[in-house]
């Protein structure tokens, strides 16, 4: 029989949450071992907008001065509202505001890990206490099992710690999403600006990350069939959902 290997303290998910949690607890001076199940650092989304306290927490965390060197600061907002003609002028307020790219923040936090904290392919199946220590074991997808004094779990949807935990099953979301960049090799004009336009059937906008790229969005209310909420998976409807929206909102 396999010896379950014995850690201190396990993270369950190698995102954004997973990575800040092991290196706020490398700083401390406590080792953990993040556990992701991808091959590779993976970064659902595309940009991802800081204010103020993310800033302060990023600086606690000693990555913040890397990532403002590629991530121009955002003065203000401009709400548009195509149905009743408003346009209204958003001040960001006195903190600080910027977007970034998510695998940006995603690399910052890994690099500042030591060698070995996180191991990639390694996927929990399911945990289980003890019965000798009371302790949780982790059951993972190659057959062999992990002992840790402390489980965190960042794994976010379909959650095993979640699951051993007995909490609430998550929930679909009504609004879907659907995000990108656009590169501009001469440079944009649009600013340090936050645009958002709202339409009857959706919402899109823009904010600049830096002076050649721009993060965009499309949201748009998830469809309803007979069986509920619907949610597209084939990437030529996305594509072709997302342009129509575009074109109603714009109109």
């Amino acid at each position: 029989m396999e010896v379950a290997e014995e850690i201190e303290i396990a993270i369950v998910g190698g995102g954004i949450c997973g990575l800040a949690t092991a290196l706020a607890l490398h700083r401390k001076g406590l080792r953990s071992v993040v556990l992701e199940r991808s091959e590779s650092l993976r970064a659902t989304g595309a940009g991802i907008t800081i204010r103020t306290n993310g800033w302060r927490a990023l600086d606690e965390l000693g990555v913040a001065s890397k990532l403002r060197q590629t991530a121009m600061p955002l003065q203000g907002a401009r709400d548009i509202c195509l149905n009743s003609g408003k346009q209204r002028e958003i001040p960001l307020g006195g903190g600080e505001t910027r977007c970034l790219k998510r695998m940006d923040l995603i690399t910052a936090l890994a690099e500042s890990l030591p060698r070995g904290t996180i191991r990639l392919g390694c996927q929990a199946l399911s945990v289980r206490l003890d019965s000798s220590t009371s302790s949780p074991s982790l059951h993972l997808q190659n057959g062999s099992s992990i002992k840790a004094k402390v489980l965190i779990g960042c794994d976010g949807t379909n959650s095993v710690v979640a699951d051993f935990l007995d909490l609430k099953p998550s929930k679909l979301f009504s609004l879907s999403e659907v995000r990108g960049f656009t590169m501009y090799p001469s440079g944009h004009n649009f600013g340090n600006q936050f645009v958002q336009v709202k339409g009857d059937k959706c919402t899109v906008g823009r904010m600049p990350i830096h002076n050649k790229l721009v993060y965009w969005f499309v949201t748009q209310k998830v469809m309803y069939g007979r069986g509920g909420l619907e949610v597209p998976k084939d990437p030529e409807l996305i594509r072709q959902l997302t342009l129509e929206a575009i074109v109603y909102t714009i109109i």
